[in-house]
């Protein structure tokens, strides 16, 4: 696989989950001088690490939850909750697509959440639940897209949310006022910065009924079916989804002439 990649003017990735988005992929390229798309190795370690981004956004004055990194190996159980309370979400650090991510609102439910949740990861993120709207701003080439508008139809949007058609409305550009915009896009962008993400990402949001911003996490190779998140956004200014691929292949081979990632 590795001579296939070598002999490719430049590879597209979209391979989900660890390997293709926590940096390793990205560096083993780096080693063989193959040009691919996305993030490179240090960014989607960054971002792929939900305890390093938090802590990432916090030094860059990015408003997110409120959230602690428990240890099922080390910490104790009677400490979980500590400084988060009720309802919380409890997700794996390290995971992707919603994967072993529950909302826990009361005591019965926090044990099959930590038992889902442990199937991927013992590290886990606790993290305060914030009642409101969910968004989703992809960020290409520096600058952000529309913010497109995301509603569950029961429950949250989860995996089976994500990728199962007829299970949520995806509303772009979203239902909101040009402010809201303006500030989840330029949030959105400080993110993609601060976490030194590539050629485009996507930036997931929550809003509470106060219009208060928390950034919940970065995506650095969102999906890219046609009818995925980041699409739609393109397709709101005018950007085709072939025109996206070829625009997305082209800062790949920019860089490439340039500058190394």
């Amino acid at each position: 696989m590795i001579e296939i990649c070598r002999s490719a003017d430049v590879v597209f990735l979209a391979l989900h989950g660890s390997i293709g988005e926590n940096g390793q992929l990205q560096a083993v390229f780096d080693c063989f001088g193959i040009c691919y798309t996305g993030t490179g190795y240090t960014g989607s370690l960054l971002a792929m690490d939900k305890a390093i981004s938090k802590e990432l956004m916090r030094f860059n004055g990015i408003p997110t939850p409120d959230c602690k990194i428990f240890d099922l190996e080390k910490d104790s159980m009677a400490n979980l909750l500590d400084g988060i309370g009720l309802p919380c979400v409890i997700k794996p650090c390290s995971c992707g697509s919603s994967i072993g991510v529950s909302i826990v609102k009361n005591m019965i439910e926090l044990d099959s959440a930590i038992d889902y949740a442990k199937k991927y990861e013992t590290r886990l993120l606790v993290e305060k639940m914030i009642e409101g709207h969910e968004f989703s701003v992809g960020v290409l080439d520096g600058k952000a897209l529309p913010v497109i508008e995301i509603i569950p139809k029961a429950g949250f949007y989860d995996y089976k949310n994500k990728y199962q058609p007829g299970l949520t409305d995806e509303i772009c550009p979203a239902r909101i006022s040009p402010v809201l915009t303006e500030r989840l896009q330029g949030i959105a962008e400080k993110v993609h910065k601060a976490l030194r993400l590539g050629d485009y990402s996507r930036i997931d949001f929550m809003v509470g009924k106060d219009e208060s911003i928390y950034c919940l996490e970065a995506n650095t190779l969102p999906g890219m079916t046609p009818t995925s998140l980041l699409p739609q956004e393109a397709r709101a200014i005018g950007i085709s989804y072939n025109q996206l691929c070829e625009k997305i292949m082209q800062l790949a081979l920019r860089r490439k002439n340039t500058s190394c990632l």
